[in-house]
């Protein structure tokens, strides 16, 4: 009955999405009242209201970093659209890679992994809805699109929930990556069929089989090979760019495919400003060394760090300024445009405060904790084999590997330690269940949502992008078993 009350947030907040169609504001909402309800009655999981307070003041500061994504997020696109510059890069990309099947594969797997790798917090979806949509796919397509170039998380953000990870069980970070290449590798497989099925391309048809099986095995092969030898923070930007390159060279080669230069510069600022910037920042130690303590925000109390010059969001609102001086959008537009992006961005966060809230009061009740222990106790011996599934609730709470690890790695590696199982695999095998089911997320769902013009209506991207994230987790036990 405890196991049932501490999963009573999660599981009425997960079918009010999807069974009664409310919007993630509202279940997320519904979460929260719910976990503090029984976080104030229920003497198992009893928190004070100082406790209580605690524990939404942490999820709220949580909250802030990643709205500070959404607001950097949500201007850029608005700035592209009303510019004119989604068209054009549309057009772009449809000329380089004619062929509309290798063309979303290459999106997906590599640029969009790119843009996750290099800085995280489902950036990689903001940057490829807008293009998706450019390219003649409906909203809902291309969020679900989008969001399966997640594939990768585990290099999300230069790989620092695989760092974190390691860290906190006492690995080498190499190691735990190279393993977690060979876990995530039927995810990415997965992702990339699942592509094609949502973008309307044959999963009969030959040249397409091949084409995700090819693009698939290039972006783990790099992963593998970048984390063993070259470094696991780059491995993720490393494995994209190989992907993309690959992808437009193939298409070079095959149709001698050329772009229409034409006002495609302008359209394109925007997006080399945020990917130089990105770049630099994270690729640059001393560049990094010098934006991170900028107007550095520090609540130690909560081991809460905020850069705001350092941060993604920074450089995404200065895209979207640039946008607006090179696509000579006028201020009356400009004047429209704030508005209708802030009225978003609003929506947005409050749905992800809901979530992120109710996940740390579950978390400080000792809620989450229970049920990793009843997944456990149950497993007994086949303990592994459930390693995932504890992985995963903390991927779907947090919408972050890193989230996730610091929520469960230590309580993995310790019954790993106990039941005498292969410490690397288990690390492993939490780091890419956590990162893989943050696809399905409520978190970046939301984020899909709001750039992609369907917010409140998250329902139509849950079941889905859910189903693929518990599949992507099932596909993991074979290879447990093998490894």
């Amino acid at each position: 009955m405890l196991t049932v009350t501490a999963a009573a947030p999660l599981i009425l907040a997960t079918l009010a999405i999807l069974v009664a169609r409310q919007s993630a504001m509202r279940a997320g909402g519904l979460g929260l009242a719910v976990s503090i309800l029984i976080a104030a009655t229920v003497s198992d999981f009893s928190l004070k209201s100082d406790g209580i307070a605690a524990a939404v003041i942490d999820g709220l500061l949580t909250t802030a970093t990643v709205a500070y994504v959404l607001l950097g997020g949500v201007t850029l696109y608005w700035v592209l659209r009303a510019g004119g510059a989604l068209e054009r890069l549309g057009k772009a990309a449809a000329d380089a890679i004619p062929n509309p099947a290798q063309r979303v594969l290459v999106l997906v797997l590599g640029v969009s992994v790119f843009f996750e790798s290099a800085t995280g917090f489902g950036v990689g979806i903001i940057v490829t809805v807008p293009l998706l949509i450019a390219l003649g796919y409906t909203p809902a397509r291309a969020a679900l699109i989008a969001l399966l170039g997640q594939c990768a998380v585990p290099w999300g953000a230069l790989a620092i929930g695989t760092v974190l990870g390691a860290d906190l069980s006492n690995l080498p970070a190499d190691e735990t990556a190279m393993t977690a290449v060979w876990l995530t590798l039927p995810f990415i497989v997965l992702c990339a069929f699942a592509t094609l099925h949502f973008a309307g391309e044959s999963l009969t048809d030959v040249s397409n089989i091949l084409s995700a099986i090819a693009y698939s095995a290039l972006l783990a092969a790099t992963l593998w090979a970048s984390s063993a030898w070259i470094s696991v923070e780059l491995g993720g930007c490393i494995a994209g760019l190989a992907v993309t390159v690959v992808g437009l060279v193939l298409a070079r080669i095959r149709s001698k495919a050329r772009t229409d230069g034409n006002g495609l510069l302008a359209a394109a600022i925007p997006l080399f400003v945020l990917m130089g910037t990105l770049c630099l920042t994270r690729l640059v130690p001393a560049v990094g060394a010098m934006t991170e303590p900028l107007f550095r925000i520090d609540a130690p109390a909560y081991e809460f760090t905020l850069s705001p010059i350092h941060h993604p969001g920074f450089w995404m609102l200065l895209a979207a300024l640039t946008g607006i001086i090179c696509l000579r959008i006028p201020a009356t537009e400009v004047r429209l445009l704030v508005p209708q992006a802030l009225k978003q961005w609003g929506i947005a966060s409050l749905s992800v405060a809901g979530f992120i809230c109710f996940g740390h009061v579950m978390l400080h009740a000792g809620m989450t904790d229970r049920l990793a222990e009843t997944v456990a106790a149950g497993a007994g011996a086949a303990y592994l084999f459930a390693v995932p599934a504890v992985g995963g609730l903390g991927g779907f709470l947090t919408a972050s590997n890193a989230g996730s690890n610091a929520l469960f790695m230590t309580f993995q590696s310790t019954v790993a330690e106990r039941l005498a199982l292969d410490p690397v695999l288990v690390a492993a095998a939490q780091n890419a269940a956590g990162s893989n089911i943050t696809m399905a997320s409520p978190g970046r769902i939301v984020l899909a949502a709001s750039v992609s013009g369907l917010a409140g209506q998250e329902n139509q991207l849950m079941r889905p992008a859910l189903a693929i994230g518990i599949i992507g987790l099932l596909l993991m036990l074979p290879v447990l078993a093998v490894l």
